[in-house]
């Protein structure tokens, strides 16, 4: 189960450090440059990076005693399993911050991460069912 889990968070990271990279300092740098709130330039990508380590590494061992537990649709249990940890991350991040600083674009601030964050957490959910369920399906 721990090479499961390894590989697993691996995933995560290496999904999200892409997916992040180039959503927020790629594709929509000038985007979010006019919200007034991803300020710090440089970024400091390694804080960044850790950050997704400690959640890639909580996130698959929760997953992992989930996937134990239920034995339902692996796939869709991953997914849908990564999406509502995906709603509870955002609603820690995006909506609490928007509540907290002055936010340029408040409906386009929601719809730019609502978007990012299905793509991050459905990514992650489909890695996740192919570790633990590949063997399965």
């Amino acid at each position: 189960m721990g090479k499961k889990i390894a590989l697993a968070a691996l995933g995560y990271i290496i999904g999200t450090f892409i997916i992040g990279f180039v959503w927020h300092l790629v594709l929509f740098k000038d985007v979010y440059d006019g919200f007034g709130v991803y300020n710090r330039e440089p970024p400091i990508i390694p804080m960044g990076l850790g950050s997704m380590v400690i959640q890639g590494i909580i996130l698959a061992y929760l997953y992992a005693q989930y996937a134990q537990a239920v034995r339902g649709r692996p796939w869709t249990d991953a997914i849908a399993f990564n999406l509502l940890v995906g709603l509870f991350f955002t609603s820690g991040t995006i909506l609490a911050l928007a509540a907290k600083a002055q936010i340029n674009g408040l409906a386009a601030w929601f719809g730019y991460n609502a978007v990012f964050s299905l793509l991050q957490f459905g990514l992650s959910g489909l890695v996740f069912a192919w570790v633990f369920h590949r063997s399965r399906a």
